[in-house]
């Protein structure tokens, strides 16, 4: 048992370290956007699909040889295309990168158990799960903040040799069991297995996605979910008394309606309220889902057929949530379409058990589970209204949610354009004032002042501006003047133009340039910008790749001599300056803070920008973010 045992333990370790260190290889190729980890979580639980399929059918002797085969992708380091759709995209660099290894590791737990004989194998189960616990927590706590990626990428390579070495040994110590556990698994349990599964991982991506866009997708804000998911598992199948059906079903009967009435409505609360509730929300339907599941386990000769369904169901939740919504809905609702999800098969369940003879006899708890699930139904529907007078268009993809709305206001009628809860353009209805500059980029804000103000001794001005948004800062452009826009979202541009005017009416040359801001500066030859703008968080959301000192390093070599950057730092859970500030002293330029104050009539926001030119003041209090390191704790606000 000792070899099985350290090969369960430690692969599942490995299984769940790998998650966040492969996800954030792949970050900076796409955009920095949310749906590059929910992508990632739907090829994780795809890949144990086939570990676990591989589970059932495999023999020792072929798993020896898989085992040393799979040392052959050593070590992992994604190198997608970037052509297509990018969630295709990620999906094939991970199965060329860590697929192999990936389904070794997830067929481990499994295995060990069938091969072990054991009386209760879901003891090991919640110990494997225990040690994907270590290892997840581990990664953003103790490897992310003190390993580069490549140092990472061969820790990882060194502790799954290991691996090889002790699965192989439990492998030739093995008497594998007949495997008619699948066909000895009755259909609806199977489906029960399945739908529970799907549930659950679905509404962890679904759930990480929402807290994702409002902060940034970066490891430590992956593994809370992640964590949340666990230590459900483990303890629905350690300490299966914790899980009390009428305890945990009065709680989604107040979990539920509370999170979906946030989604609709949590614009107004504190950022860390409306997570807070998100994330209490999927601990409490998890500990639902999972708590079924535990009780409808099935006994060792079963074992992996129960495997078999609940990788089937999380593969399902993963494609609903990567690849089904993206396509089906113009919202993120998906989130509370799987909290209503839950509640009817938890419902379903304890009816099934004989609990509930009759919803007309039904207890309070049951009446109250069945509103909470009117809610969760009705809260999609709700957000089709809300947010604006009227909704101009939505659309959603890989890069999340935008949103294009008429409001009818005392100061004058404006149309906006929002990704997520930000506003990221605005523009006046009446054709006299269309061309007024609003929002972020008023006349008095940095942005503004350092269009109008900068030197002109060639009198025109070469501009880089990354993100488009609305397209206001094409209003600063004047005859003779280049702006070239980056814009990695094909609907924003597409929206900018159809929507508004200020790309149409401007002045100047206007250039867009499809792609992530920095893969194209990267591929350019050294620019000759006057002005370089970094404008590109989408929501409230950073794509931190944008910021760290190699980055800033690409800014500076594009620009011309007394040339300028500005980055706009306005955000709710944020506090940028000092990364800027160690950006800005890592290329040899100044940084200084420039606040400008709200002018509702003139659709202004307030606006915070960092300005980073020679001979600015010295940078003070800084934060240097690398390709390597990009932590936030010490940003939150």
């Amino acid at each position: 048992m000792a070899p099985g045992l350290i090969a369960a333990a430690l692969g599942a370790f490995l299984l769940f370290i790998v998650q966040p260190m492969a996800a954030k290889q792949l970050l900076p190729l796409f955009g920095g956007g949310a749906a590059v980890w929910t992508v990632c979580l739907l090829f994780f639980q795809g890949a144990l699909l086939a570990g676990y399929a591989y589970a059932h059918f495999t023999r020792p002797r072929v798993h020896i040889a898989l085992l040393i085969a799979s040392c052959a992708a050593l070590p992992p380091a994604p190198n997608p295309s970037m052509e297509g759709d990018p969630a295709w995209g990620i999906l094939r660099a991970l199965a060329a990168s860590i697929g192999g290894p990936y389904a070794m590791l997830a067929s481990t737990s499994p295995l060990i158990q069938r091969w072990s004989g054991l009386a209760n194998p879901f003891r090991l189960y919640a110990v494997s799960n225990a040690a994907s616990m270590a290892g997840l927590l581990s990664y953003p706590f103790l490897v992310e903040p003190w390993m580069s990626l490549a140092a990472q990428r061969t820790a990882w390579s060194a502790g799954y040799t290991v691996f090889v070495l002790a699965g192989a040994w439990a492998a030739v110590r093995a008497k594998p069991a007949a495997t008619e556990g699948l066909r000895a698994a009755p259909w609806p349990d199977m489906l029960t297995w399945i739908a529970l599964a799907a549930c659950g991982s679905g509404l962890l991506a679904a759930a990480t996605n929402e807290i994702c866009q409002e902060v940034a997708p970066v490891p430590f804000l992956w593994v809370i979910p992640l964590a949340i998911y666990l230590a459900t598992f483990v303890i629905v199948f350690a300490l299966p008394g914790l899980y009390s059906r009428a305890a945990f079903g009065l709680l989604a009967a107040a979990a539920i309606p509370a999170s979906c009435v946030l989604t609709v409505t949590g614009t107004s609360l504190p950022l860390k309220t409306v997570t807070a509730v998100h994330l209490g929300t999927l601990f409490v339907c998890l500990m639902v889902a999972h708590g079924e599941l535990a009780r409808s386990r099935p006994g060792a000769s079963r074992l992996t057929a129960f495997y078999l369904a609940v990788a089937a169901g999380g593969a399902l939740g993963g494609v609903f949530v990567a690849i089904a919504a993206p396509r089906l809905f113009s919202t993120f609702a998906e989130f509370p379409l799987l909290l209503a999800a839950t509640a009817v098969l938890a419902v379903t369940q304890r009816c099934r058990s004989g609990e509930f003879r009759g919803l007309g006899r039904a207890p309070l708890l049951t009446r109250a589970t069945l509103g909470g699930l009117g809610v969760a139904i009705a809260a999609p529907l709700m957000t089709l209204e809300a947010g604006g007078n009227h909704v101009v268009e939505r659309s959603r993809n890989f890069y999340g949610v935008l949103k294009v709305s008429d409001w009818k206001d005392k100061e004058g009628d404006r149309r906006t354009l929002a990704h997520g809860r930000t506003t990221h353009g605005a523009q006046f209805l009446d054709p006299a004032r269309r061309r007024t500059p609003t929002a972020y980029y008023g006349w008095a804000s940095a942005v503004g002042l350092a269009f109008d103000q900068h030197p002109r001794p060639g009198g025109t001005l070469r501009a880089g501006i990354i993100g488009l948004g609305a397209g206001t800062l094409a209003r600063y452009a004047r005859r003779g003047d280049v702006f070239r826009f980056y814009e990695i979202n094909p609907d924003v541009e597409r929206m900018a133009r159809r929507h508004f005017t200020f790309l149409a009416d401007s002045e100047g040359r206007i250039e867009v340039t499809a792609g992530d801001a920095r893969l194209r500066l990267g591929e350019e030859p050294p620019g000759d910008y006057d002005i370089l703008v970094v404008d590109a968080f989408s929501s409230d959301s950073i794509p931190t790749h944008l910021l760290t000192a190699e980055c800033g390093e690409i800014y500076r070599r594009h620009l011309r001599k007394g040339g300028k950057i500005l980055i706009h730092i306005s955000n709710r859970a944020l506090e940028l300056e000092p990364v800027v500030r160690g950006m800005a002293a890592h290329i040899g330029l100044g940084a200084r803070r420039v606040e400008s104050p709200a002018d509702p009539s003139q659709g202004v926001y307030s606006a915070s920008w960092m300005v980073l030119e020679p001979g600015a003041p010295a940078p003070g209090a800084a934060l240097t973010w690398t390709d390597d390191f990009t932590s936030l704790w010490r940003v939150l606000k």
